[in-house]
């Protein structure tokens, strides 16, 4: 628990100003939208592939 307050702490010391704040937040964003399109991708593919072996199962 005492390392989880010394990271907490030495973050809070690093966003100590508006700017950085913001800059960190349009990073974060931006990731969490990539990852988010990732997972999408991710997710249509695999039913896609599910339905091409459902079709290739039934002409066997």
């Amino acid at each position: 628990m005492d390392g989880l307050e010394h990271f907490i702490y030495a973050i809070d010391n690093m966003l100590d100003t508006k700017r950085k704040r913001h800059i960190i937040g349009g990073i974060l964003m931006s990731i969490s939208t990539l990852l988010g399109g990732l997972a999408i991708t991710v997710m249509t593919i695999r039913n896609e592939n599910y339905e091409d072996d459902e079709e290739l199962e039934e002409y066997e």
